[in-house]
């Protein structure tokens, strides 16, 4: 136990003293191994005649922003965020896991009170976005700058999905359309500049006038309504086992495949153990 900075000083300062040296082949493999995914499995960007995608809307995002420290709620939206926004090192702020609607907008304005002259972006959902909600008036009371983008589908995205594929469209307490504040004239009356995008010809000039505005803003991005995020892992499933990927090319799944001795699971060649029934391979 000990302080994670000097601890690494320590731990530099030891490998130097005993001679030892990294070795940079050790994770040639693996490296091509996700080359090979990305290349089997590579991100869409679906475009609609009729609706603008939210991975359009988070990708424009992205090329507009490139450097800035992006901050999300909890849903679909930020499994978007996390794949199309090429963000650089800790400028990714996020509660992963944990599931904590809200987070985004009180991160952002963590980030941009520290980072002054740095650009802070929320990516929030239409339904995340309401845990915190008041903060619009932190806002505008201490003029944090910060931009937030709703990614608005009208849904609680993600518990809807789950309902979706999992509960036979059952859909309960998921739909967010009735009682949706207008984003817009809520922030104004919060002394918040408002925006509105509803088509993808609004796009790419909403977001520049939004970065371009001395001071806070929200802009609500109104999103196709039924759109999926994958890949996804069923409920008790594992990783190797996920939802909504394409089908890999056939002459490499059948070469990269061994059938489990126990269970009869199919499995990589470089499993050691079989995810289904932990078998060693």
């Amino acid at each position: 136990m000990g302080d994670v900075r000097q601890v690494l000083i320590d731990m530099l300062r030891r490998t130097q003293e005993l001679g030892l040296s990294g070795k940079p082949d050790r994770t040639t493999e693996w490296l091509k191994r996700i080359d090979r995914w990305r290349s089997d499995y590579p991100l869409v960007v679906p475009q609609y005649e009729d609706s603008l995608s939210p991975q359009e809307a988070i990708v424009e995002l992205g090329r507009q922003a490139p450097n800035a420290y992006y901050t999300t709620d909890v849903g679909q939206h930020q499994m978007w965020a996390a794949q199309f926004l090429k963000n650089g090192p800790r400028r990714w702020m996020s509660s992963s896991g944990l599931g904590t609607m809200g987070y985004g907008m009180p991160a952002a304005m963590g980030v941009k009170v520290a980072l002054p002259d740095e650009e802070a972006i929320c990516v929030a959902g239409d339904a995340s976005i309401l845990m915190n909600i008041q903060e619009l008036a932190t806002l505008a009371q201490y003029n944090i700058k910060i931009k937030t983008v709703i990614i608005n589908n009208g849904w609680q995205g993600m518990v809807r999905q789950w309902q979706q594929t999992f509960f036979g469209e059952r859909y309960s307490a998921s739909n967010m359309e009735a009682g949706m504040p207008d984003f817009v004239m809520l922030a104004n009356a919060f002394g918040v500049k408002g925006m509105v995008v509803r088509s993808r010809e609004e796009l790419l000039l909403a977001i520049a006038e939004m970065l371009a505005h001395d001071g806070p803003v929200l802009m609500d991005v109104h999103v196709r309504k039924d759109e999926n995020c994958y890949p996804m892992v069923a409920p008790g499933k594992n990783n190797a086992q996920m939802v909504g990927l394409p089908e890999p090319p056939q002459s490499e799944a059948a070469a990269d495949l061994i059938s489990c001795p126990s269970c009869g699971a199919e499995n990589q060649v470089t499993n050691k153990f079989c995810p289904e029934c932990g078998t060693k391979l």
